[in-house]
């Protein structure tokens, strides 16, 4: 117990950087994929270029996003990349293409005949949109959206990749100067408390929208 105590503060360090990208991964990623799902829903001729966006960064690893951007992209534009800054873009490029596809796949099963609805009672193109059509969509991409905020969890751990100190990172350098395995089960059961925190969050938001149906 004197051991876990002497090792905790590192990996608590690691596990608030996790939080944070986690956090503005969320906070960013959500409101671009939902954007983009509405763009290319309405908009027709922007679904081929946003199509193109969701197949090249669904296609290629995270881990090889991480890569070009912190990595090939000062070589091909001079500069110095801030290693937490990389990773946060990468994790909210990468999880807005996916909210992205999973917004689109909500809207297409709304019956055209929502939108009618609020055409015969006279509600603007924005009134349908934020009180007929974004409120079902919600409700139909509800558990995709779920399992990648805790898909989300995990991958916080590449961030280790590109040498930021985040929670398994830091364990792993714990085990390697030690040739001790606690540290790496605290951080297990940070990830575990950290992914029963979304779902208790998400089971509550679920039953809040299923009340309001």
């Amino acid at each position: 117990m004197t051991y876990w105590l002497e090792i905790l503060p590192p990996i608590v360090e690691g596990f608030k950087i996790s939080l944070f990208v986690y956090a503005v991964t969320m906070v960013f990623a959500l409101p671009i994929g939902m954007g983009f799902g509405l763009l290319a829903d309405i908009v027709k001729p922007s679904r081929k270029f946003i199509a193109i966006f969701t197949w090249i960064i669904r296609g290629t690893p995270l881990l090889l996003q991480l890569y070009i951007t912190m990595y090939a992209i000062p070589l091909i534009i001079p500069m110095r990349m801030n290693r937490l800054f990389a990773g946060s873009i990468t994790f909210i490029i990468n999880y807005a293409a996916y909210f992205t596809e999973i917004f689109r796949s909500g809207l297409a099963i709304i019956p055209l005949g929502q939108w009618q609805a609020g055409e015969v009672l006279g509600l603007k193109k924005r009134e349908i949109i934020w009180h007929i059509i974004l409120p079902q969509m919600f409700r139909n991409t509800l558990l995709p959206l779920i399992n990648e905020a805790i898909t989300l969890v995990k991958d916080t751990s590449l961030l280790a990749a590109i040498a930021i100190g985040e929670m398994l990172r830091n364990a792993k350098e714990l085990v390697t100067k030690d040739f001790k395995i606690d540290a790496l089960v605290i951080a297990g059961l940070f990830y575990l408390m950290f992914s029963l925190v979304v779902v208790q969050i998400s089971k509550r938001l679920e039953r809040k929208l299923l009340r309001q149906r």
